[in-house]
């Protein structure tokens, strides 16, 4: 059996104005218990000697960070220097897990980390699991008959959505909840076969919620959760028959095709050198169908196009589609050789923010079935 792989986890925390027990106790803690399952990317380790400048110092910390697999950070103190290397790790993708000892509970950190615990420890465990998780696992779409990758962000934004509509916190809750998940998952047979059904997952995360509901120090603040993410299943289920008629229905479709009104902010905004009101309006056929492809997926309500540039091309023209941190909004880029430049952004809006991550695998989808998905 091959040796399973070890991954490389920056250990972040305070350091400036401390002294060699709080640097490096906890830091030498957690290595002792995870050192045959991780490689550790250590900080206060200066490889590069008292002689280096405190830019150097910087800038060797910053090439570690983007070195390492994930961040585990212990946040027993304020301390900017750890809160950048969490932004800096988080904008990376890195997977992030915060350890809060000293109950500081910053709604900042938590935004930027996938899972917050009180000890470094459980930090160590919580970073693991993720790692191996993202690293191995495949999940079964079934209403597709498809699999696709596991996805951490997938779990925390739909969490957020039920969140958002029990009127809770939308940072703390979801990073209590997904540490949680990942070892219920862990748990079942599926899991050894490195697959799992998103039934499994929204069976995982009700069972998580049902246990903090029932639990007197945080039944208040996560009260009303649980009964949003069912009702998110039970539209989920009712409405599955009617996405999977709209999702096959051609592109080319006139009921579907040219629906979505699409726009441009400025006049002559765009690559192409002219202001956008239709697709009717976009001079480039290659971008008409693009946009038309992307507009025949349900759940859209507008389409708007925003900056363009040049850092980026394709020999044929594409697009993207991502996640955005504004509600309701996937981010996305085309690529297309215009006349003042090579990549347009746009912004698809869509009707329910807790569906946002199903549209953008329908339009991914809908991309990579005409040849033009850029991912």
């Amino acid at each position: 059996m091959p040796e399973r792989r070890k991954f490389r986890v920056y250990l972040a925390g305070p350091i400036s104005h401390c002294n060699e027990s709080q640097k490096r106790r906890w830091r030498e803690t957690v290595k002792h218990e995870y050192e045959a399952k991780m490689t550790f990317l250590d900080p206060v380790e200066n490889l590069l000697g008292p002689a280096a400048s405190a830019y150097e110092v910087v800038a060797a910390d910053i090439r570690l960070i983007e070195r390492a697999d994930g961040l585990l950070v212990n946040m027993w103190r304020e301390s900017i220097g750890s809160a950048l290397g969490v932004v800096h790790a988080f904008r990376q993708g890195r997977p992030v897990v915060a350890a809060d000892p000293n109950h500081i509970e910053s709604r900042v950190l938590a935004f930027f980390a996938d899972a917050v615990e009180e000890t470094p420890l459980q930090g160590a465990k919580a970073l693991l699991n993720l790692l191996r998780a993202e690293s191995d696992w495949r999940v079964m779409v079934k209403s597709e008959g498809r699999e696709e990758r596991f996805e951490r962000r997938k779990i925390l934004e739909a969490v957020r959505s039920a969140c958002r509509q029990a009127k809770r916190d939308d940072v703390i809750i979801p990073r209590r909840v997904l540490p949680e998940v990942i070892e219920h998952l862990r748990a079942s047979d599926r899991r050894m076969r490195k697959t799992v059904t998103t039934t499994d997952i929204d069976r995982a995360v009700e069972n998580v919620l049902a246990r903090l509901e029932s639990d007197a120090v945080r039944a208040e603040a996560v009260s009303g959760v649980l009964n949003a993410w069912r009702s998110r299943q039970d539209w989920k289920r009712s409405g599955a028959a009617r996405v999977d008629a709209v999702r096959d229905r051609p592109p080319q479709d006139p009921v579907l095709a040219g629906r979505v009104p699409i726009s441009s902010r400025k006049s002559h905004g765009t690559i192409w050198g002219s202001a956008v009101k239709s697709l009717d309006h976009l001079p480039s056929p290659d971008a008409r169908k693009i946009f038309t492809t992307i507009s025949s997926v349900s759940g859209i309500t507008a389409i708007r196009l925003g900056q363009f540039g040049r850092k980026g091309s394709r020999t044929t023209c594409q697009a993207w589609v991502g996640d955005s941190p504004t509600p309701h909004v996937i981010a996305g880029k085309l690529y297309d050789n215009g006349p003042k430049g090579t990549v347009q952004g746009f912004q698809v809006h869509v009707q329910f923010d807790e569906r946002k991550y199903e549209v953008i695998a329908k339009i991914i989808e809908a991309l990579r079935r005409t040849d033009r998905w850029a991912g």
